[in-house]
């Protein structure tokens, strides 16, 4: 080996040492925030002296009512147009529209005027200012509850503080106590990021995340301004979670819906997180989907908000066509695939011709999670398998059992009898909280009356229950928070495989086993395999799938299958060979759970009534499968297929061949396309597929027993 090579090598290991000491750093030790300075100048926050050169630059030649004209009317867009044309009158009037917030202004506005109008403030409005910060900054440092990295509240909290310490920094020393306060919190922020969530989801879910990596995003920004430090450059989290946002998003412009999520469509809140993404990480994806996905709902930036896609949307940065990416992506920080046949989108005419696909198994993390690993949702032309249930939100009903019995969100949206998943039912099974017992998997939020939810990394910031802190910190519980986990995986164009084991989501005293092998085969068909052992053959065993509208099922139970929008599935059961099929729901008994009744959204049972919104699609009805012979163990094999609602195409389903180690189903669809797929049988999940187009094989050979990455995932 060269000299120079031995001292490369060297120079890493040294370098991993250091990183892994790093990971290792108490509550008191150092951050990597430590140090920074502050450029004594305003403006800081997302502005330094190259931004605002280069937006004069833009808008060179404009007068002030145009450049007005693309800032918005807001408080931060007056104040930008102030910046770039020095109109002393127009800062004046972004000023004036914060202080006319008096008592319910926005510390993140008030913050940017600060900053941004520094020049043009009286010594008055800057004392008046800084103290209407100051003590926004202190209520909220003073909310212990606030401070947990695992929760979207940290980020909606910190940012205010952080924008607000940023732009008072020199002119109060407050805003250095602030900083070594904030330091700690931003630290284990990143720890969480890289150490838990590096593949770019969140564990509340994609509509929190909205809350979480979108925030950290804006003061990361406000950060390299103001100091010079680029973390966002340095952050895999940051730089993957443009392709959560990618990978979630449906033809029609819904999103992903996993967890608590009551705003499944994508939004403003979306358009701001790309922009920055595209800005920062030159993501040519991304940038096309800003320019050409054509939702209209909310996606694009008007009025007020101008001034945003003045700051960060570059219309002649270089675009990448999505259909050079994987057709599938798996996020191993949550335990999620997503999957899509295409990247088509809705337009005023005509649906996309393209199925999406999610698969969940993962480990539980808090509040938001939802008891629905090894639940799959299937999209086409249509919500067609999907999570069902509405968000109310009932927070607070945890801490009497008295009335959480009234909340569908409790006992029946977050457990797993709303989802396309598998209950074992044991009559003598007591759940936490309260909850009735659906038969699902285990209700986690709090285990023996005390709260078990990840709250910080390893900082120990957080006060846990019984007063002391770090009681519920991730690094020092490993393995407490392990419910479920993706096993193996492996996908190209043709086919997505995905075997989760969602064992340890159950109570150990009625499941010894649940696993499930889930094939999506290009572009409509799935192939569903579950080997489900439990402790005593007694214990009832129901297989889940949730439709919007009410399922057919054919004579005999050979078939199910429904409808909705222009979209229509249905499902073949192959095994258990000898089954009851029943279907619930309709109108009263949409979230029937134990025999009682709850409502969600207008009516919800919990006295919480409200609307529901837009593209919240609950459903109404679920089909129960269940083996009519009780045994520990059981095989479920289902054969899925999507089409047009018009079509009234049932795939061809035949067992190929069972044996004592392997179970074999060979399925055909009217398109030519053939698919035979092997399961082996016991302990230890197999799979072989083997896939024919027309009279072309197009893929023939077995399983991972790991996880392999898609070729080309970026």
């Amino acid at each position: 080996m060269r000299i120079e090579a031995v001292v490369i090598a060297v120079v890493l290991a040294m370098a991993t040492w250091a990183f892994a000491g790093e990971e290792n750093q108490s509550a008191n030790a150092a951050t990597r925030f430590d140090g920074m300075k502050i450029k004594a100048t305003h403006p800081r926050i997302y502005l330094d002296e190259q931004i605002v050169k280069g937006l004069k630059g833009e808008t060179k030649g404009k007068s002030v009512e145009e450049v007005r004209a693309l800032t918005g009317q807001s408080a931060e867009g007056l104040a930008l147009a102030y910046v770039i044309t020095g109109d002393e009158k127009t800062g004046k009037e972004a000023i004036a529209k914060c202080k006319a917030a008096a008592g319910r202004r926005n510390t993140r506005t008030e913050a940017v005027i600060y900053d941004w109008c520094y020049p043009i403030l009286s010594d008055a409005d800057k004392s008046e200012m800084r103290e209407d910060l100051i003590k926004a900054m202190k209520s909220a440092m003073a909310t212990p509850r606030s401070w947990r990295s695992f929760h979207n509240s940290l980020y909606s909290t910190a940012v205010p503080v952080s924008f607000a310490a940023i732009a008072i920094y020199g002119d109060d020393p407050f805003a250095q106590e602030a900083f070594k306060f904030l330091n700690a919190e931003w630290e284990d922020v990143l720890r969480t990021f890289e150490f838990v969530f590096p593949d770019g989801a969140w564990g509340e879910g994609f509509d929190y995340n909205r809350h979480v990596s979108y925030e950290a995003l804006r003061y990361f920004l406000a950060l390299k301004t103001a100091t010079g430090r680029d973390f966002i450059k340095e952050s895999k989290h940051l730089q993957n979670t443009a392709y959560y946002i990618l990978y979630a998003t449906k033809a029609n412009g819904l999103v992903l819906p996993e967890k608590d999520c009551d705003w499944p469509f994508l939004g403003s809140w979306d358009h701001d997180a790309m922009m920055m993404l595209a800005t920062e990480y030159g993501n040519g994806y991304v940038q096309q989907f800003l320019v050409n996905c054509p939702v209209k709902r909310e996606w694009p930036v008007e009025g007020r908000d101008l001034w945003k896609q003045l700051l960060w949307f570059s219309a002649d940065a270089s675009q990448k066509n999505p259909t050079d990416l994987p057709l599938s992506r798996i996020f191993r920080d949550d335990g999620l695939v997503m999957a899509r046949s295409g990247w088509g989108w809705d337009s005023e005419k005509e649906r996309a011709n393209d199925t999406w696909m999610a698969f969940k198994c993962g480990n539980y993390y808090g509040d938001h999670a939802h008891c629905d690993n090894n639940s799959f949702e299937i999209y086409h032309k249509g919500e067609l398998a999907i999570d069902s249930g509405r968000y109310d939100d009932d927070w607070g009903m945890e801490e009497d059992p008295k009335e959480i019995v009234k909340s569908e969100f409790f006992n029946y949206y977050q457990r797993t009898i709303a989802h396309n998943s598998v209950l074992v039912y044991d009559p003598d099974e007591k759940f936490e909280c309260g909850v009735l017992n659906d038969g699902g998997q285990m209700e986690l939020i709090r285990v023996n009356g005390v709260r078990n939810v990840p709250e910080d990394y390893d900082q120990g910031n957080f006060p846990s229950e019984g007063g002391k802190k770090g009681t519920c910190d991730w690094k020092t519980n490993p393995g407490r928070w392990d419910t479920g986990k993706i096993i193996a995986y492996k996908a190209t164009k043709d086919f997505t495989y995905v075997c989760g084991d969602a064992t340890k989501s159950y109570n150990p005293k009625k499941m010894k086993s649940f696993v499930r092998q889930f094939v999506f085969v290009q572009p409509n068909l799935f192939v569903v395999f579950d080997r489900v052992v439990s402790t005593k053959a007694e214990f009832k065993k129901t297989w889940l799938l949730h439709t919007v509208n009410e399922p057919k099922i054919a004579e005999g139970g050979s078939a199910f299958e429904a409808t909705y929008g222009e979209g229509r599935v249905v499902c073949v059961p192959v095994l258990p060979e000898k089954r009851t099929l029943v279907k619930v729901g309709g109108p009263e008994d949409e979230c029937m759970v134990a025999g009682v009744k709850f409502h969600y959204g207008p009516k919800a049972s919990s006295g919480r009534e409200a609307e529901l919104h837009y593209g919240e699609t609950p459903g109404a009805w679920r089909v129960e499968e269940s083996p009519k012979a009780a045994a520990e163990e059981d095989y479920f094999l289902n054969v899925i297929l999507v089409s047009d609602a018009s079509s009234s195409e049932t795939p061809s389903v035949k067992l190929g061949g069972e044996s004592e180690k392997t179970i074999t189903v060979d399925v055909a669809t009217k398109d030519g396309t053939k698919a035979s797929v092997s399961f082996a049988r016991g302990e230890k999940p197999q799979a072989t597929v083997k896939i024919v187009k027309g009279e072309k094989a197009v893929f023939d050979a077995q399983m991972p027993n790991g996880i392999i990455l898609e070729d080309g995932r970026p």
